[in-house]
């Protein structure tokens, strides 16, 4: 395969541990590489069985050393497992990345199904809080503690527009959850940052220009896209995915005295909207 994103081989990372959500494709797929290549043992979950063997893979071709697990973030049972499963394996754990979620570009909210709500507050805010619970469970055992990147978005704190209230209200959470694990992870040498790219060129964004999220779903857009992105669409108004995994790994090699609480990035053109609020 022909990766989206290659990184230059480096040694920032060697001797740790990472497991990374949502590890198949996007931002998780970029992040799995980026720490791969710098050294990092990476276990790597998603629910996309036959895309996930395939850039686990291609890592494993590279030099990567990476285990590949299938299993849905939203499951208690399972999610205990894969981080059991990784300290037997491993001995320890040190960076946590949860990247696995659902986009939902729904309509205004007296047209949201409550289906559609559910199926986004799952891997978006349980999800994270099931699989922080298992890291702090690990890392607060390790005399180094670790780091733990929760992803997020411009809509951990902005609403850019009407519709999108399901997804809003999962990173809006996911903030306020972050917000309050890094106060109990302070005497534990266990750092948190919320981590939010907008607007990034991943699967999930180039389906939009279809007019369609999740696979087949009719995207809302309306007051949401600007002039350029309405010009040109919106994946070829995005930025690059290997500034997010780039950033991930900074966050990632900070020692235990350095807090990073959140971390934003977007495309210049859209400051106009962004500002510094996100």
């Amino acid at each position: 395969m022909v990766p989206d994103y290659l990184p230059r081989p480096g040694d920032a990372l060697v001797g740790k541990v990472a497991l990374v959500t949502g590890a198949a494709s996007g931002i998780g797929e970029a992040v799995v590489r980026e720490y791969a290549a710098n050294g990092a043992r990476v276990a790597m979950i998603d629910t996309d069985a036959a895309r996930l063997r395939e850039v686990a893979a291609d890592i494993r071709e590279r030099g990567g050393d990476v285990v590949d697990t299938v299993a849905d973030v939203v499951s208690e049972d399972a999610v205990r497992a894969f981080f059991a499963e990784t300290v037997q394996r491993w001995g320890r754990l040190d960076i946590l990345v949860n990247s696995a979620g659902r986009d939902s570009l729904a309509p205004p909210v007296t047209q949201v199904t409550l289906e559609e709500w559910n199926k986004t507050i799952g891997p978006n805010l349980t999800g994270v809080f099931l699989c922080c619970r298992e890291a702090f469970l690990i890392m607060e055992t390790q005399e180094s503690g670790g780091r733990i990147i929760n992803m997020g978005s411009s809509s951990t704190r902005v609403a850019s527009g009407p519709g999108h209230s399901p997804y809003r209200a999962s990173k809006h959470g996911m903030l306020g959850f972050s917000k309050n694990i890094l106060l109990e992870g302070v005497d534990k040498n266990i750092g948190v940052t919320v981590l939010n790219p907008s607007h990034v060129r991943t699967p999930m964004t180039e389906i939009i220009d279809q007019g369609l999220y999740d696979g087949d779903l009719p995207a809302y857009t309306d007051g949401w896209l600007d002039e350029k992105e309405i010009e040109e669409g919106i994946a070829a108004s995005c930025i690059d995915v290997s500034n997010v995994a780039e950033a991930a790994l900074y966050i990632a090699t900070r020692t235990p005295d350095v807090t990073i609480p959140t971390f934003s990035l977007y495309p210049t053109h859209k400051a106009h909207r962004y500002g510094m609020e996100v």
